[in-house]
């Protein structure tokens, strides 16, 4: 293993700072301040840049149900000489068509160019593809959705033409996703990580638009990363080497009353536990092990995760009004568990959140959003002042600003001086976004693995069904570690810990695991045959190396006891109101994906599973200054 080692700033960046380019001249008169080092963003007509999920609902004629897409959208850079410039908007692309929509925009890691997703104008049907722009607006060029993309890995949902005829297979594969959020996560050989519609999904229960992480590869090719049947969005390449990214964990499978099973939730039928609904902070190692954890689960929704310069992770949330704040928080943070026993958490030390600003100098109520780090110990944000008599932030009030990032430990929010809250730019007719700082990056570089992929294999599965097709490993290495102790929230107001401690020794007999399948679009009469629920694998617990386990779906682990019943344990540390964490053997936050050729590991079957000891959660940004 080695480190990609880069400059601390981009030199390709001051191309802008140096070559007399007087800017766009009507943009100009919308800069507050100068950014310390250019600045990438999206200015859009709605804030839709803060919209997590899929939106609600699908719709069966052609194209379908746009995600995230607003009537306009710009690409721009703001230079620390005060000059804004168009980057993408009324340029034409190779094939001789105009963006006429961007969103999630990153900066390479040599500082040379901007990854972003775009929508075309004319007779598109309207969905997100991924491009790429030189930071001095040159070699405008699409990444995805050319003539050799295959598309969707599975058939799409029907659409219908106005005569009222199917669409073809074929043309609904090639047209119907949605590429975003993409960023680099290798310089050599390239990789890209980014969301994508591509693989079918509306959900157990619901009608929003699965989307996965993918990764697109140096020769073109596109491969999953995750299983989410919900929305994975967001990544993040931090500096460790990990990818951080926003894990919807809306799981609809539950434990049974009786605790001998685990199946879909029944609202008219008893269960041991609750399905889950949360946003968490996730991460995972694009390598060969397939390492897969949480990386900050506080009990609010974690939107847009970034790691900064001093050490700590930053996302946008929500708070009880519905207004976005901006917040950090301490990697590896456990102060939630979607997946627990019934009751709340005992009270914790040490979850507390570091809250932007809520307020401007005079007093005006501040909206915050899409924190990103910046040099100099500084981060970018959009944010949105509150005229008197506003409930919500209206879409031309967000502009982009930029602070220290050493927010107070403090329950209250910060004033704006206190952490030096400056605004940069602000177009007063549209949504000013997504602020990346444009400097070369060091990360750790993970070697890549080279995973079979070709072997298939005949398997019976537990359920009796045959399966005929590539394989992965599930990995129960750490079904009794306690390597988590040194987290934060791992200690009760009361001084006692740790809070999330593992299954007695032993304790688990067997591990099963069970597939989630994704929804199907083929039949000729129903619009959607919903996804089903079926076990996969059983295997003894000390069979640690339990492979192979099919790839066709994602999945689900459990660990059951000699009773027949999924293992349920208490920790040993009360609270002030004597209060104590109850959990089950039930990795039910998320749904795994296993590669072909990969490994999967879990790391102890408990909620905060998946995860690693505070020495790990190295993840600060490395700027050089």
């Amino acid at each position: 293993m080695g480190l990609v080692a880069l400059a601390a700033v981009g030199t390709a960046a001051y191309w802008f700072v140096f070559r007399p380019d007087p800017g766009d001249p009507r943009l100009n008169t919308f800069v507050h301040a100068r950014p310390p080092v250019p600045v990438v963003f999206t200015s859009r007509t709605e804030p839709l840049s803060f919209e997590a999920a899929a939106p609600d609902g699908e719709e069966f004629r052609y194209p379908g149900k746009r995600l995230w897409a607003a009537r306009e959208g710009r690409l721009r850079l703001l230079t620390p000489r005060g000059t804004v410039h168009e980057l993408t908007w009324g340029k034409t692309l190779p094939d001789g068509g105009t963006l006429i929509d961007v969103m999630s925009p990153s900066v390479t890691f040599d500082g040379k160019s901007v990854l972003f997703a775009g929508r075309k104008g004319g007779d598109d049907p309207g969905h997100f593809r991924l491009y790429e722009v030189r930071i001095d607006g040159t070699e405008l060029r699409p990444l995805t959705g050319g003539s050799d993309d295959h598309g969707a890995d599975a058939l799409p949902p029907m659409r219908f033409a106005e005569d009222g005829a199917i669409l073809p297979a074929d043309a609904r594969r090639r047209t119907d996703y949605d590429d975003v959020d993409p960023v680099e996560i290798r310089a050599e050989p390239r990789q890209i990580m980014f969301a994508s519609s591509r693989t079918p999904d509306l959900g157990r229960d619901h009608a929003r638009r699965c989307t996965t992480l993918w990764l697109l590869h140096a020769d073109g090719r596109k491969t999953p990363a995750t299983a989410n049947r919900n929305n994975d969005r967001w990544p993040w390449m931090m500096a460790s080497g990990y990818v951080a990214f926003s894990l919807w964990s809306r799981n609809r499978e539950v434990i049974s009353a009786d605790a001998t099973a685990v199946r879909p939730f029944d609202p008219v039928v008893a269960s041991a536990t609750q399905p889950t609904d949360a946003w968490l902070g996730a991460f995972l190692r694009v390598s060969s092990s397939g390492h897969f954890g949480m990386l900050v689960k506080p009990p609010v929704p974690v939107w847009r995760p970034r790691s900064l310069g001093n050490g700590r992770i930053a996302f946008m949330t929500t708070v009880g009004d519905g207004a976005l704040v901006a917040v950090q928080a301490e990697p590896g943070l456990i102060a939630a568990a979607p997946s627990s026993a019934y009751g709340p958490l005992p009270r914790q030390q040490g979850t507390r959140l570091r809250r932007a600003p809520d307020r401007t100098a005079d007093g005006r109520a501040l909206w915050t959003a899409t924190p990103s780090p910046c040099p100099h110990g500084r981060v970018l944000l959009s944010a949105a002042p509150l005229e008197p008599g506003q409930s919500r932030a209206v879409p031309g009030a967000f502009g982009l600003y930029v602070a220290s990032d050493d927010w107070p430990d403090q329950d209250a929010p910060p004033s704006d001086s206190s952490v030096n809250l400056q605004p940069l730019f602000d177009d007063p007719e549209l949504v000013d976004a997504e602020p990346v700082a444009v400097y070369a990056r060091k990360v750790y570089d993970v070697p890549l693995g080279q995973p079979d992929v070709s072997r298939e294999v005949a398997l019976t599965l537990a359920n009796g069904k045959s399966y005929r097709g590539p394989v992965g490993t599930v990995f129960a290495t750490g079904l009794y570690s306690a390597v988590m102790n040194d987290l934060p929230g791992q200690q009760t107001d009361a001084g006692t810990g740790p809070v999330f401690v593992p299954p007695p020794l032993n304790s688990i007999t067997r591990l099963k695991v069970y597939a989630s399948r994704r929804d199907q679009f083929d039949d000729p009469v129903k619009l959607r045959v919903p996804g089903v629920w079926e076990l996969l694998l059983e295997l003894p617990a000390k069979d640690a190396a339990g492979g192979p386990l099919p790839t066709d779906a994602p999945t689900v682990l459990a660990g059951f006891g000699a009773d027949g019943k999924v293992v349920r344990w208490a920790s040993g540390s009360t609270d002030s109101l004597g209060r104590r964490a109850e959990f089950y053997a039930f990795a039910g936050d998320h749904y795994s994906l296993t590669g072909p050729g990969r490994k999967h590991f879990c790391v102890g079957c408990h909620p905060g599973h998946s995860g690693m000891p505070r020495v790990n959660h190295r993840h600060a940004e490395p700027f050089g200054d």
